[in-house]
């Protein structure tokens, strides 16, 4: 049960950063707004590392590992999905494109790590991906290829960056190493940014809202419990809440930006509901952690 709560408030926080982003993405270009989302996670993940006296890195080694696993995970992802909609391709679009990140994942840990994925959860995977195209199949548009490309890298990134993670950094903390991921992260953005074009910011309230949000939010907290939860459990398990993501967002677009709930995304939503059970059963049965956090 406490994992299921884990990966609820997960799908929760990580879903209301697509809405949070809506609020600043007007006021900059998307490579600033994620370098300064990303330094200032660092700076605050390094005060609270201070403070709780969180045991750090011991070997060059390790650094190196989990700043690959945030660089991907966290630098690349986030990088592609910004892009991609900053270059004309809609929001909707470019998460059908991630939505494949847990078929492509379980694949990878299948094929690489030998990771055992019974039929059910196979069925469960490919359920959520026809759930997930029902959520976004009303907004959908094609609108630029180079967007569709920066799409797929950052699926790539994300998928490929679970797996180090499950591999590599299994065993790392997450304050100390929250402050790797976003500080290896925030350098990419920042060397990217010299060849994306010219920046600019407007320091309006809606931006600093939704810089601080998706800073604090989503890269401390949601990102915290991403860790926990790819350190817990199966990747094929962690993989599939990423369906949820988007049912997340359809949701608090209604609370929050005054969106309709169309049939389609009704239809989507209870495909994708019963699709991540299926992969996910067991983690609503007691887990018990094997690590410290």
């Amino acid at each position: 049960m406490h994992t299921a709560i884990l990966s609820l408030l997960f799908i929760t926080l990580y879903g209301s950063g697509f809405v949070a982003t809506q609020f600043g993405i007007p006021y900059t270009d998307p490579l600033s707004f994620l370098t300064y989302r990303f330094f200032i996670t660092a700076i605050i993940l390094t005060i609270v590392c201070l403070v709780i006296r969180a045991r750090w890195p011991s070997s060059v080694k390790e650094v190196m590992h989990q700043s690959i696993a945030g660089a991907l995970i966290v630098g690349t992802f986030s990088i592609g999905v910004f892009i991609s909609i900053d270059q004309g391709t809609s929001a909707a679009t470019s998460a059908l494109i991630i939505s494949f990140q847990p078929l492509i994942a379980s694949l990878l840990s299948f094929l690489i790590m030998r990771t055992k994925i019974n039929r059910p959860q196979w069925i469960g995977l490919i359920m959520g991906l026809l759930g997930v195209s029902f959520i976004v199949f009303s907004k959908l548009s094609v609108n630029s290829l180079s967007g569709i490309m920066m799409s797929v890298l950052g699926l790539l990134g994300l998928a490929f960056g679970s797996l180090y993670q499950k591999a590599f950094c299994a065993n790392m903390n997450i304050f100390s190493g929250g402050v790797i991921h976003t500080s290896s992260s925030a350098v990419l953005c920042l060397l990217i940014s010299l060849f994306y074009g010219d920046s600019y910011t407007e320091w309006q309230p809606e931006f600093i809202f939704s810089l601080l949000w998706m800073s604090i939010v989503v890269s401390i907290g949601a990102l915290s419990i991403l860790y926990v939860l790819i350190r817990k459990l199966e990747i094929s398990q962690v993989s599939s809440l990423f369906y949820l993501i988007p049912v997340s967002s359809v949701i608090l677009s209604i609370i929050f930006l005054d969106e309709s709930l169309n049939t389609n995304e009704l239809v989507g939503i209870l495909i994708t509901s019963v699709a991540v059970f299926m992969v996910n059963s067991s983690i609503f049965r007691s887990t018990r952690p094997t690590k410290p956090i």
